[in-house]
């Protein structure tokens, strides 16, 4: 297993990523470029940070939120017709308290949609017209953003080859049998009362993300917390303009601790009027290719050598 990382900072950074987005080209060398180091120094330090100028419109994200709230206000009848099927197809929906991404605890307060392939064929069509649409353009759009944070973290670590990471997602959008980089669509439904509410039981328990790196919209609502390396929490703040990127335990174990995998978590609201309201976020799960060998970039044996998809696998059986 890996170290677990804990953020030594009491607030999540900013960076203008402007100057990365789109990214500039192969021949171009940004090593010491005050964006690359910035990000090179959230990552490092905290685990997370805040894009703006990321080259990614509201009205798209808005527009995605909204197809979102279409589908999960569906009846169940109808969302289960979409249901994720197993650790080797991930696309699909989820229901209430199918996951425990904290195995200790009781199943999350979420539902999910998950979209692996950008063409895939179980897409809900028929209940939300413009799902494919809306899903399909913020996909390849994010996938634009994750190539350019990956060629940065590839000139920050001064890597033999900087385009390493990048060229190891090269699959990425193609499906399971090739990536498993996953769009979530995040519902919490409103709550109910506190005596059905299982003891432990979270929105979202605490956990560590999968893969590479991972993008996250959010809505005003709050909830998300980082773990501080006191064991305390810091609240992450909404910033509309802004995406929050996050690392996953493979990029940890693939810098051999250098960048870290930091447990984060969604609480349930202490406010009683935030209870009865919808929560929504938007999560985009970047993975390497399936069959990418993760070995230490600096050369050490502090982690065994690992595929891809052997990590993916045996985190996804983990949690459902």
């Amino acid at each position: 297993p890996i170290a677990c990382a804990m953020a030594t900072s009491r607030s999540i950074p900013v960076v203008d990523f402007q100057q990365l987005s789109p990214w500039p080209g192969e021949d171009v060398s940004l090593a010491d470029s005050p964006t690359v180091q910035e990000l090179h120094a959230a990552f490092s330090t905290v685990g997370f940070v805040f894009l703006t100028n990321h080259g990614i419109g509201r009205e798209l994200i808005d527009s995605a939120f909204e197809v979102a709230r279409t589908f999960f206000t569906r009846p169940l009848t109808e969302k289960e017709k979409y249901s994720r099927i197993d650790s080797s197809d991930n696309t699909g929906y989820v229901c209430l308290e199918r996951e425990s991404v904290d195995p200790s605890k009781p199943g999350d307060l979420k539902e999910c949609y998950n979209i692996t392939p950008i063409r895939s064929e179980r897409l809900p069509d028929a209940e939300v017209p413009r799902f494919r649409a809306v899903v399909t353009e913020l996909y390849e759009a994010c996938m634009r953003l994750s190539l350019a944070i990956l060629e940065a973290m590839g000139q920050a670590l001064k890597l033999k080859d900087p385009h390493y990471f990048a060229k190891a997602h090269a699959a990425m959008g193609e499906g399971d049998k090739h990536n498993f980089t996953t769009m979530r669509l995040l519902h919490y439904p409103p709550l109910p009362p506190d005596s059905q509410i299982k003891p432990g039981q979270l929105r979202c328990g605490e956990h560590v993300d999968y893969g590479s790196i991972t993008l996250l919209f959010q809505d005003p609502s709050g909830g998300l917390q980082v773990k501080q390396a006191d064991g305390g929490y810091i609240d992450v703040p909404y910033m509309p303009e802004a995406v929050l990127v996050n690392l996953g335990a493979l990029m940890q174990q693939w810098t051999a601790d250098v960048y870290l995998a930091t447990p984060h978590r969604v609480l349930i609201p202490m406010e009683e009027a935030k209870k009865r309201v919808v929560r929504q976020s938007l999560a985009f799960f970047v993975h390497p290719d399936n069959e990418v060998l993760v070995e230490c970039v600096d050369g050490s044996n502090k982690y065994p050598p690992i595929t891809a998809v052997e990590d993916t696998t045996r985190r996804l059986d983990r949690t459902y």
